[in-house]
């Protein structure tokens, strides 16, 4: 169902909707990089690492780096 929907399937679904919720806390909050795996669901913060990279290219700590300022 979740696969005629968004033409996704539910994996995929999951990983995108993680990774927005991710770069979201990475953005908007200060939370240590751990705090948002633990937030995220991942039980070690090594493998959100991971995880971010894998999907992203790059760590979470250089996505945040390369974040310009919120007003």
């Amino acid at each position: 169902m979740v696969k005629q929907q968004t033409g996704r399937t539910v994996g995929q679904w999951v990983a995108e909707r993680r990774l927005t919720e991710a770069c979201t806390l990475l953005h908007r909050t200060d939370l240590a990089v751990a705090e948002v795996a633990y937030q995220l669901g991942f039980k070690e913060p090594t493998n959100f690492t991971k995880y971010f990279r894998k999907h992203t290219g790059q760590t979470p700590t250089q996505y945040r780096r390369g974040l310009p300022p919120m007003p």
